[in-house]
């Protein structure tokens, strides 16, 4: 939660400089030369917050699916026989982690797709308006990651 924060505020401020950047853009050729740079910067560093996001939306999963790992070990060597039910807990479990990872997989190609897309914008406003919806569907995907992963890192400490 943390790292949501300065990534709020830099995503507003980058908002606020994309409005101010496009007016410009309509009243001079330098400027519209100037606003395209601005942008492609910008979804530069749109990249590489989605970059960041994705590592480490993927460390999460790295660690949770060790955890699932620790925990099914632990199931294949039952001290009596409640075993059969937290097997069936995890493997649950580890199938909503598979499926969380492809669906991380799924959203970052098309977000890419969608940045290949943006730059390829010529119109100022409509670039900004695409940046802007972009960086929102991030944040709620990214949003929605941590509270899966979370939700299943629950669901494994209770069956420690």
């Amino acid at each position: 939660m943390k790292l949501l924060r300065p990534v709020t505020a830099s995503l507003l401020l980058f908002t606020l400089l994309l409005a101010s950047t496009a007016r410009w853009a309509a009243t001079d050729p330098l400027r519209k030369e100037w606003t395209q740079a601005i942008q492609q910067q910008h979804i530069n560093e749109l990249n590489q917050r989605e970059q960041l996001d994705n590592l480490n939306r993927a460390l999460e999963l790295n660690q949770t699916q060790r955890q699932l790992d620790q925990l099914r070990y632990q199931a294949a060597n039952p001290p009596g026989l409640a075993a059969q039910p937290r097997e069936q807990q995890l493997h649950q479990t580890q199938k909503q982690l598979d499926q969380l990872k492809y669906e991380q997989e799924l959203n970052r190609v098309q977000q890419e797709l969608q940045m290949n897309h943006i730059e390829r914008e010529q119109n100022p406003v409509r670039r900004q308006e695409q940046i802007r919806a972009l960086q929102l569907q991030q944040q709620m995907q990214s949003l929605q990651d941590q509270v899966r992963t979370k939700q299943m890192q629950q669901d494994l400490n209770r069956l420690r």
